[in-house]
């Protein structure tokens, strides 16, 4: 292991209940209940390419602005004052960053949303580096976001690992050769016998990572 990436919101911060239930709760008001295979799809998109996606597939009539707008106050507002990290995120980000290894965080999420949970806990100064979909320019449901990656920490995929709760980002991620280790969270639970079927780690707490 040369690098390990961690995903943000379902593996570092308790955040995926509130993603799903914001965008179900956002959609209701408009008549519309989000079918669960669409939730799973949207969790490898970044906010704005999950809102064009939700405009699109249901023809809403608001403008993309207005839509955004409307989510932006109320996911700064979470991440600032309501969002509590995973058990052990902190101490296994300073165990990796002990060992010498490259340890950066890619994310769905956009960075100015990121950030405040970043600072706000202190992991900025426990990782190397920040990649979103938006700063790679490819969703997490493409190869290339992860080759991205490791091209710019100058690894080969074999020599780093992804931890996410995603199955999707999971799968995309092994077969652009990164080794993965799927992290239980209780919002993506449907999917957990997929993670731990597909995937050679699968891990319930954080600190687990300390026997691979």
């Amino acid at each position: 292991m040369k690098a390990i990436i961690f995903d943000l919101d379902g593996t570092l911060v308790d955040s995926m209940g509130y993603w799903r239930s914001v965008s179900k709760d956002f959609m209701k008001t408009k008549g519309i209940d989000i079918e669960d295979d669409l939730q799973h799809k949207m969790t490898t998109m970044s906010l704005r390419t999950s809102l064009k996606f939700l405009k699109d597939y249901y023809n809403l009539d608001e403008s993309f602005e207005e839509l955004y707008q409307g989510f932006s106050e109320t996911v700064i507002d979470f991440y600032s004052n309501k969002v509590k990290l995973k058990d052990n995120a902190i101490e296994i980000l300073k165990y990796f960053k002990s060992k010498g290894i490259k340890v950066v965080i890619g994310t769905s999420t956009a960075k100015h949303f990121a950030d405040i949970v970043i600072k706000k806990y202190g992991m900025d100064k426990l990782v190397d580096g920040l990649y979103t979909v938006d700063s790679v320019g490819h969703i997490k449901g493409e190869e290339k976001f992860f080759t991205s990656i490791t091209d710019f920490l100058g690894e080969k995929p074999e020599d780093v690992y992804l931890v996410d709760d995603s199955y999707l980002a999971l799968k995309t991620a092994r077969s652009a050769g990164l080794k993965t280790v799927g992290i239980y969270d209780e919002n993506s639970k449907d999917k957990w016998k997929i993670v731990v079927e597909e995937n050679k780690y699968a891990i319930t707490n954080l600190i687990e990572l300390k026997n691979i």
